[in-house]
């Protein structure tokens, strides 16, 4: 659950563990926030960052959501970040005051106006492109990240000086 983002749709923090249970997911799921205070905080995340074919499993204190045939993963997505749809899904919560949950069963109550199929296959089309972007700047901002947590204590130091950092990036480029 801590890896789940509150701000921003990709997850960029993941480890490598052995199955034991949880939500068992895959490429193109969204994963939902479904306990207090992450749902209210908006914990939501798109899925895109595992190896084709490949499944992996998190909290049960999320839910996944997979898009059926003819459904948009990318409107799936949207539809978890819509302030209606959490005002709805919080709306539902059951449990002690700090420990409530959705349960599942509520989401099957409610209503989403179907769009036409071209308005729906458009969106799809164009949302595929962002979610690409969104996913690419995701990668250079965590090898970003990793350059700088690996030059900036070297450069602080001394161990490292900026002029020897860029011939090395000149020769490597």
């Amino acid at each position: 659950m801590k890896v789940l983002p509150i701000d921003v749709m990709s997850v960029s923090d993941v480890a490598q563990k052995e199955f034991k249970g949880g939500a068992k997911f895959q490429n193109g799921d969204t994963l939902f926030a479904r306990i207090t205070p992450c749902l209210e905080n908006g914990k939501t995340a798109f899925v895109d960052f595992l190896e084709s074919g490949e499944i992996a499993f998190g909290s049960t204190e999320f839910l996944v959501m997979r898009a059926k045939e003819g459904v948009s993963k990318y409107w799936t997505y949207c539809l978890a970040r819509d302030t209606n749809f959490r005002n709805f899904a919080i709306s539902t919560m059951v449990g002690t005051s700090g420990r409530q949950r959705v349960q599942n069963d509520p989401f099957l109550s409610y209503e989403i106006p179907q769009p036409p199929k071209e308005i729906f296959d458009s969106f799809s089309e164009i949302a595929e492109y962002w979610f690409t972007q969104i996913r690419i700047n995701t990668i250079e901002n965590q090898t970003l990240t990793r350059l700088r947590d690996t030059l900036l204590p070297k450069l602080i130091s001394g161990e490292v000086r900026v002029r020897d950092v860029e011939k090395t990036l000149t020769e490597v480029l």
